[in-house]
């Protein structure tokens, strides 16, 4: 590129410069990447822009003998500023060359020459926006007689052109995007400078052929109508939406299940999430993507066992128009060209038909898919996310699932432990849901009552956190507004089935244990009392006194 561009951090420090950029600002070799732009650049004076989040164009900067322009750009990530980016012209080759063809008496022999074997596109008024040259392709473009233009303003020769304003105010005017009968161009105007006055302005289009502004057009017009086909509801319906800190919970098994999704996210190696139903499979996809460099890729979520068998492989692959009855007209992209540069989400992956397994095998291996319907094959970057509740390894054995794509998706396991298995972490979800039901209620509770909460931890949770919150957004409807959530308001099932046992005495449970041990003894001993006391340590007459203390006959 002729522009020079120049990626500045947060701490205004260079991560990428183009050999542009070097040519411009008369760069020596040498590494100039991590070091601080104010010392490489220190003209550029760009800290504003890092902090404001405002950008700033056509900014004009003396550097050394050189007049630049520059856009000053700032980079936001979710509308926080995280640096900076600076494209910067060169305004004095435009200048020097003006400058130059002045002094020979035949400028506009000269110029035309130019025009013709340098630059397609190039336009030319003077400070009244009288056109005054204009090149042979650029006529063609716009479908005008060459010769007949000159001398007419430019807004007559010109559909929504800027030219004359250039010429009055001598800003700059750097790769705009201009809209000429139906078709778009992109255009700098460069105004014309002599001894501190505005004699005009220069034109120039960023092609080579009028062919690159049909493709241009072609190009542009293809992004509108996939803008206007996907935008909004693609975008939406394709985006991860939690992170790790919504996985709520300190349990050590939960942990390390965290730890490991963590350290999985920082690859691109596929994953298998194991857990029983309700566990939070689909919560750890959404982390892993969020969590990866794939971040700002589409993350495309596909559950195996909604999608009916004979849909499934459209639904995946998509198809070309016409390819069968019933298809939409202009085709259909596949999901896994949809998460192309992000992540598959593959749910219920122990659900899949055996033909379709064959299928995903092939795309893990090749990174290629391709359309029902379709010839070629197109190739993809994607990071496949599945997960199941079932047993896998055994559905190998009884030749349900593929033994080749098992081993091609059980790259990192992550086992989800299920809620019975990490009580501790009961209290803190409850805690969690009972806030975020009620903002979703618009509903005030005080909390939940020891007794109640007693009850819960000791509950099996057969459907694990899913249930948890069903429960407790049945609790939260029935409770009146502002008390607490009590044991009259939980399920039947989970309190029937509890039974608090009543807290004994100290010495009647010792007594108790006590008696046991000498039957038992007793027993084992067929009654020889001499072995019974030795075995427990005691004497005859302490044994024969304990007996009769317990009615022990």
């Amino acid at each position: 590129m002729n522009v020079g561009i120049i990626i500045i951090d947060f701490d205004g420090n260079i991560t990428k410069i183009n050999n542009s950029a070097k040519k411009i600002l008369n760069l020596k070799s040498g590494k100039y990447l991590d070091k601080p732009v104010s010392q490489v650049f220190p003209e550029l004076d760009i800290d504003r822009v890092i902090y404001s989040g405002v950008k700033e164009k056509n900014v004009r900067i003396q550097h050394n003998d050189r007049e630049l322009i520059v856009d000053k750009l700032p980079i936001l990530i979710e509308k926080e500023s995280r640096g900076a980016a600076a494209l910067i012209y060169d305004n004095t080759a435009y200048r020097s060359v003006v400058e130059e063809l002045s002094k020979e008496k035949n400028v506009r022999g000269v110029l035309n020459t130019i025009l013709e074997i340098v630059y397609d596109g190039i336009t030319v008024v003077d400070h009244n926006g009288i056109t005054t040259m204009l090149s042979k392709a650029y006529a063609e473009f716009l479908d005008v007689d060459r010769e007949a233009v000159i001398g007419k303003h430019v807004t007559e020769v010109i559909e929504n052109t800027r030219m004359h304003i250039v010429a009055k105010t001598g800003i700059a005017e750097i790769a705009q995007l201009q809209k000429i009968n139906g078709r778009y161009m992109i255009a700098t105007r460069i105004p014309i400078i002599k001894e501190g006055k505005v004699q005009g302005a220069v034109g120039k289009v960023l092609f080579r052929n009028i062919k690159d502004f049909n493709s241009l057009y072609n190009k542009i017009r293809k992004i509108e109508k996939d803008a206007e086909r996907y935008n909004g509801d693609i975008k939406e319906s394709n985006s991860a939406t939690y992170s790790f800190s919504n996985i709520i919970g300190n349990s050590a098994k939960l942990e390390e299940a965290k730890n490991i999704a963590k350290k999985a996210a920082l690859t691109n190696s596929n994953v298998l999430l194991k857990g029983e139903s309700g566990t939070g499979k689909e919560l750890f996809a959404h982390a892993i993507h969020n969590a990866s460099d794939r971040a700002y890729g589409n993350f495309v979520k596909v559950n195996c066992a909604a999608i009916p068998m004979d849909l499934l492989e459209s639904e995946l692959f998509g198809y070309e128009k016409g390819s069968f009855t019933g298809a939409n007209k202009e085709g259909k992209i596949g999901k896994f060209e949809l998460s192309d540069g992000g992540t598959i989400f593959l749910d219920e992956i122990g659900d899949m038909p055996l033909h379709m397994q064959a299928k995903l095998l092939r795309v893990l291996q090749e990174k290629e898919v391709e359309r029902i319907g379709s010839v070629v094959t197109k190739c993809i970057d994607i990071r496949v996310v599945a997960a199941t509740n079932r047993n896998l390894e055994e559905m190998i054995k009884s030749g349900e699932f593929r033994e080749d794509l098992y081993y091609r998706l059980n790259v990192v396991t992550i086992n989800i432990p299920p809620l019975r298995e990490r009580p501790e972490d009961i209290v803190t979800l409850t805690s969690f849901l009972i806030d975020k039901i009620c903002n979703k209620l618009d509903k005030k509770v005080s909390g939940i009552s020891s007794k109640a909460m007693k009850y819960m931890k000791k509950y099996k949770w057969e459907g694990n956190v899913r249930q948890l919150e069903n429960v407790i957004e049945r609790a939260i409807n029935i409770v009146e507004h502002g008390e607490e959530i009590g044991l009259e308001h939980l399920p039947q099932d989970m309190t029937g089935n509890i039974v608090e046992s009543p807290i004994e005495k100290l010495e009647d449970t010792l007594n108790k244990a006590e008696k046991e041990a000498i039957l038992d003894a007793l027993s084992v001993f067929n009654g020889n009392k001499t072995q019974v006391a030795k075995a427990l340590n005691i004497s005859r007459t302490t044994l024969y006194e304990k007996m009769t203390k317990h009615n022990i006959g």
